[in-house]
């Protein structure tokens, strides 16, 4: 499969977003949306989480060509105490979302902002969108960052030839080294063989390469 040069990922710099203490959730709104005036930001909540926890999400609004990120965390509560782990990992979740959609914007702008990435997986709506290129390339983006955290540029190389493994590899804390790999394996049965998979491990290792 020949794949052509890889969209140039962006640099995001989380580190200017203050966090410290207790923070309502509406404070964590507005200091992600000083450090990053160019996106709008929109804190989401849901019982589905427990007090203290987070998750992060984004979209690309292909009309604005704008992002919007989607901070989300516990309706149990109205804010949030952070430790050094929680403020880390937050930033690096709030970097790896704004990455993944200002990728999608430079592949649509390449297009004069036209959607026109059709999956290859056609079984249902959510094959069809992660078997998009655009998204496969987001993703392997994506991955690439998760692998060259946790073990390196040269060693993120050696966890990649062993994608169907690495996919089910937790750290220390039982966490996997990348969710987002064993996302893509779990929905192609760990086939490394199957089209998707050959193209989102092709990438993957471009973007590694890139770093």
């Amino acid at each position: 499969m020949l794949l052509k040069e890889i969209t140039k990922p962006v640099t995001v710099d989380t580190s200017k977003v203050k966090l410290s203490g207790e923070m309502t959730y509406k404070a964590i709104e507005k200091s992600i949306q000083t450090a990053f005036p160019e996106h709008e930001v929109k804190v989401e909540t849901t019982p589905d989480l427990d007090v203290g926890e987070f998750n992060m999400g984004a979209e690309f609004d292909i009309d604005d060509k704008k992002i919007i990120i989607y901070p989300t965390f516990s309706s149990k509560a109205k804010s949030i105490t952070w430790t050094d782990g929680g403020i880390n990992t937050f930033r690096t979740l709030l970097a790896d979302v704004i990455k993944h959609e200002q990728l999608h914007k430079s592949q649509y702008s390449k297009r004069d902002y036209i959607d026109t990435s059709v999956g290859i997986d056609n079984r249902d709506i959510n094959y069809e969108y992660m078997s998009r290129p655009d998204e496969i390339e987001a993703y392997a983006m994506n991955i690439a960052d998760e692998l060259v955290r946790k073990a390196g540029k040269d060693g993120a190389i050696d966890l990649l030839r062993m994608a169907n493994k690495t996919a089910q590899f937790k750290d220390e804390m039982g966490n996997l080294l990348s969710p987002d790999l064993f996302a893509y394996m779990a929905m192609w049965d760990f086939n490394s063989k199957h089209p998707v998979m050959k193209r989102l491990l092709k990438r993957i290792y471009q973007f590694i390469n890139k770093q």
